[in-house]
């Protein structure tokens, strides 16, 4: 199991550092809001393109974000039940259930994927008035579940080694 250690922790680097990027990203969104309400109602003047890029940036600190949120244990469990038990019983739950993470991510990869290309090929936008092609914002879809997919990994092999040995075989990462 070695050779897994450096492995698991690069992409739990990764996956951290990208988050923490993410996460300072919020400053610019925030700061667009502000320009765009001071712009449509205090000077009467939207933008054509504020909001719509808001929502581009959005969508990728949700999609880029799925792999740091995995990492923290931040998506959703049945906390009432689930804080309750044993570190092994919880392992066990998170094993049992660890194929329904892996397919959904396999799913976004593979449609997600599909989309972005189709829409790439095709060259498709917004339709709006600021019309920004949608490839970009589309192939983030892909590319966040392959992250978040390896973060899955990492936590299976984790969860697996605790349902058997009691012992996490990555020290904590």
């Amino acid at each position: 199991m070695g050779w897994l250690k450096p492995i698991a922790r690069g992409i739990s680097l990764t996956n951290e550092w990208l988050g923490r990027i993410l996460a300072v990203g919020m400053l610019p969104m925030v700061l667009l809001v502000v320009f765009e309400v001071v712009m449509r109602y205090w000077l009467r003047s939207p933008t054509v393109w504020g909001t719509e890029l808001l929502s581009q940036l959005f969508a990728g600190y949700i999609l880029l974000g799925g792999g740091y949120t995995l990492l923290h244990r931040g998506h959703v469990n049945m906390d009432v039940v689930y804080v309750r038990l044993g570190a092994r019983t919880r392992a066990v739950l998170d094993v049992l259930t660890a194929g329904v993470v892996f397919l959904y991510c396999l799913m976004l990869i593979w449609q997600g994927g599909r989309l972005a290309l189709d829409s790439l090929e095709l060259g498709r936008t917004t339709g709006t008035d600021w019309n920004p092609p949608l490839f970009p914002v589309q192939a983030l879809l892909p590319i966040g579940a392959f992250l978040m997919l390896l973060q899955a990994l990492v936590k299976f092999v984790r969860d697996l080694a605790v349902a058997l040995t009691g012992r996490d075989p990555f020290d904590g990462h």
